[in-house]
C-alpha cells in the first residue's frame, strides 16, 4: 500500500526528488512523476541484507545489499509497487534484467539474478558500483579535457560491447555514467539499462514494448530519431554520447528549452552552439569528434562506437606526443 497524499515526485531527467507540491523540476523544468510513499513494511529480499537505499528511478529503488551466504556486496533494484501491476512497465523491467545479464564488460554494469518478491514485485540483483556519477561532478564544474577524454573512451568501449551483444542503451546521460576511483585511474561504468532494447529483429517482433510514436529516454540527450519516435539503431547511443561529451566539456547541456517539445525540436532541427575549446587539450579534434557524433543524420555520425573510441585514442596519443615536443 502507498500513501499518495504524502508521496514524492521524481524528475526523470536529473533524478531530483521533491516532497513538496512542485509539478515541474526547478532545475530543468520537466514534469515530475508521482511516486507513492511506502507505508507497508520495509523491503526484504530473501538471502540478502539490504543495507541502504542508494538510488531511485522511474521504475524502482536501488539498494546496496549483502548476500547472506557469501557476504558479497550487490546492488538490488526493486520495482515500485505502484508499477508492478502495469503489464508494459513490468515487461520492460523484465527485459532490463534479461539484457543486462548479457553484458560482460568492465565498462557496463552486469546482472546476476532476476526474481520476484513474495508480494509480486520483480527485482534484479546487479553488480554494485561504488562510485560517483558524472552528473554529480557536473553540478560543480565542467571537466578538464585531459580528464574527460579517457572517460569518453571508456564510455564508447562499453557501448561497443553492448552493441555487439545486440543492445541499445537508449538513455545515455551523465547520471547513468559512474566513475569508480581506482587510485591512478578512473573506471567508467555505464548503468541503468532500463530503457535498453534489443537490436535483434526476431526479438523486436516478439517484444513490442514501445508504442508507435513514443519517445523513450531523457529529452536533453535524445537523438533526433528518438525525438521523432521513428525506428532506432545503435547510432542513437552515439548521438547521446556526443551530447554527454558536449556537456562534460562545456558545463552546459547541448540544448536548453522551456519545455520538452521545444527541446525535441532543437534536437531535430537546430545546430548546437560552438564548443569554444580553443585552449583545451585536443581542442580541434574534440570539436570535430563531438560535431560528428551529434550529426542530425545518423548516416553522417560515427557508424559504430568502436570508431569513435579509436579516433579518441589516436587523437589523445598524438596530442600527448606533440605536447612532449614543446620545450
Amino acid at each position: 500500500m502507498y500513501d499518495l497524499a504524502n508521496s514524492a515526485r521524481l524528475c526523470l531527467v536529473c533524478n531530483l526528488e521533491d516532497r513538496g507540491n512542485l509539478e515541474r523540476c526547478p532545475t530543468d523544468g520537466f514534469p515530475l512523476i508521482l511516486l507513492g510513499k511506502q507505508v507497508k513494511s520495509a523491503d526484504h529480499v530473501p538471502g540478502f541484507t539490504l543495507e541502504k537505499e542508494v538510488g531511485k528511478g522511474a521504475t524502482g529503488k536501488i539498494y546496496k545489499a549483502i548476500e547472506s551466504s557469501t557476504q558479497r556486496v550487490y546492488a538490488i533494484k526493486i520495482m515500485h509497487d505502484l508499477l508492478a501491476k502495469e503489464q508494459e512497465t513490468a515487461a520492460r523491467f523484465n527485459q532490463e534484467a534479461a539484457l543486462t545479464r548479457r553484458l560482460n564488460s568492465p565498462h557496463t554494469v552486469g546482472a546476476t539474478n532476476f526474481s520476484w518478491l513474495p508480494d509480486g514485485r520483480p527485482y534484479i540483483v546487479m553488480e554494485y558500483v561504488d562510485g560517483v556519477s558524472v552528473s554529480s561532478l557536473l553540478a560543480e564544474e565542467p571537466l578538464a579535457a585531459e580528464r574527460a577524454v579517457p572517460i569518453f573512451i571508456q564510455i564508447a568501449t562499453g557501448l561497443a560491447h553492448a552493441h555487439k551483444q545486440g543492445i541499445m542503451h537508449r538513455d545515455i546521460k551523465p547520471s547513468n555514467i559512474m566513475l569508480v576511483d581506482e587510485g591512478s585511474a578512473e573506471l567508467v561504468k555505464i548503468v541503468d539499462f532500463g530503457c535498453a532494447k534489443t537490436l535483434s529483429a526476431s526479438e523486436r517482433s516478439a517484444l513490442h514494448l514501445t508504442r508507435t510514436g513514443e519517445a523513450v529516454g531523457s529529452p536533453i540527450y535524445m537523438s533526433p530519431e528518438q525525438c521523432q519516435g521513428i525506428p532506432l539503431d545503435h547510432r542513437t547511443d552515439i548521438y547521446s554520447l556526443g551530447c554527454v561529451m558536449y556537456e562534460m566539456l562545456t558545463g552546459r547541456p547541448i540544448f536548453s528549452a522551456k519545455d520538452v517539445v521545444q527541446l525535441m525540436t532543437k534536437h531535430i532541427k537546430e545546430e548546437p552552439a560552438p564548443l569554444n575549446l580553443s585552449n583545451a587539450f585536443m581542442a580541434d579534434d574534440l570539436t570535430r569528434i563531438v560535431r560528428k557524433a551529434v550529426a542530425k543524420n545518423p548516416a553522417q555520425r560515427y557508424q559504430d562506437a568502436n570508431e569513435i573510441m579509436q579516433e579518441l585514442e589516436q587523437s589523445m596519443i598524438i596530442a600527448k606526443v606533440m605536447a612532449s615536443l614543446v620545450f
